[in-house]
């Protein structure tokens, strides 16, 4: 895996990843969703426009997903599954911490450059972070689970000035802030990040 800017190799950004517990229909669904919702916004979307747009009938559509708030909450556990899965693929053939942790900053900077909604947040704020809210401690999680060890040569953890979880807490949030605010020029952000977290 390299440091630059460009969509990592195996892994799943734009697109549900292999090997995700969902069938054929109902993630064609939820892809189709996502994408309207980054294109219509979430309180214009229709669920005729979403069964039209994931080319199944109405009655399909509803015996997966019996509302728009049923539909809404699945593509937001899609979404985290795409995010957690496809980091675990891009992360699979790396073994050292240094490694690792680009892979990790390439990986996550470009699946939110890529997202399909992330336009979402200019016109609909309050759905976004509550969005966030619900799912940040999750990503923290999964960051600690794949990438707990590799933290550990962090200088700040290694000098015991943070633990695993604050460093992770502390990269949520660098995504995050990227999310909401995003920076014009993603390469030179991608360096500073991997400047902070790797060892010289």
């Amino acid at each position: 895996m390299t440091v630059s800017f460009h969509p990592v190799p195996g892994a799943a950004v734009g697109k549900a990843p292999a090997g995700a517990a969902y069938g054929a229909t109902e993630e064609r669904i939820l892809n189709a969703a996502l994408g309207l919702v980054g294109r219509r916004g979430v309180k214009r979307l229709g669920m005729q426009e979403v069964s039209e747009a994931a080319g199944v009938s109405r009655g399909t559509l509803y015996r997966y997903f019996p509302s728009k708030d049923h539909l809404l909450d699945a593509v937001a556990g899609y979404d985290e599954a795409r995010f957690t899965i496809g980091l675990a693929a891009a992360l699979a053939p790396v073994h050292g911490p240094a490694e690792r942790i680009h892979t990790l900053v390439a990986y996550a900077f470009d699946y939110i450059r890529l997202h399909p909604a992330r336009s979402l947040f200019a016109s609909e704020p309050e759905f976004v972070l509550g969005y966030l809210f619900q799912y940040l401690p999750k990503l923290r999680d999964a960051l600690l689970e794949q990438l707990g060890e590799a933290f550990d040569s962090v200088p700040a953890v290694a000098s015991g000035n943070l633990s695993r979880g604050q460093l992770a807490d502390v990269v949520v949030r660098l995504f995050v802030s990227s999310l909401i605010m995003p920076e014009p020029d993603d390469r030179a952000l991608v360096q500073s990040i991997n400047a902070i977290l790797v060892a010289a």
